[in-house]
Order: structure tokens, then C-alpha cells, then sequence
């Protein structure tokens, strides 16, 4: 799960249009139960409050997580 405050990768058609790029670096603020992220875009040498509609847009953690171990499935 993303954490608030965590750093994410923003993936959206929004910024597409906006900024002629569909990928960007931020921090995610909250998720907003109107239907959007409230997220700290870095872009364009600083950071811009932005809320981007949760239908067209992917948050990912900026970050891997640690593995894992697998599940073993009872087949």
C-alpha cells in the first residue's frame, strides 16, 4: 500500500495534455473520496499541488518494494 507522503511515479492522460508528458514525479497528499489524488507534482523545476481524477490516472511506489515471500497455493 502507498503510504501518504510517499514519492510515486504519476501516470496520466491529464498531464499528457498539461504538460506534453504522461509521466511524472511527486508525492501523493491524500486520495480524496470525491474522486481524486491530491498529489505534489515535481515538475518543471518545482513542486505544484495538482488533484488528478483517480479514473484516468496510475499511481506506482517510486520504489520496489522488498521482496516478498511467494504464497503457497493449495491446488
Amino acid at each position: 500500500m502507498i503510504e501518504s507522503e510517499a514519492a510515486v511515479r504519476i501516470y496520466s492522460e491529464t498531464l499528457a495534455n498539461l504538460l506534453g508528458a504522461k509521466v511524472a514525479n511527486g508525492k501523493l497528499v491524500r486520495v480524496s473520496k470525491d474522486g481524486y489524488y491530491e498529489v505534489t507534482l515535481t515538475t518543471q523545476g518545482g513542486n505544484y499541488t495538482t488533484l488528478l481524477p483517480i479514473a484516468s490516472t496510475v499511481i506506482m511506489a517510486a520504489q520496489p518494494e522488498s521482496d516478498v515471500p511467494a504464497l503457497e497455493v493449495e491446488r
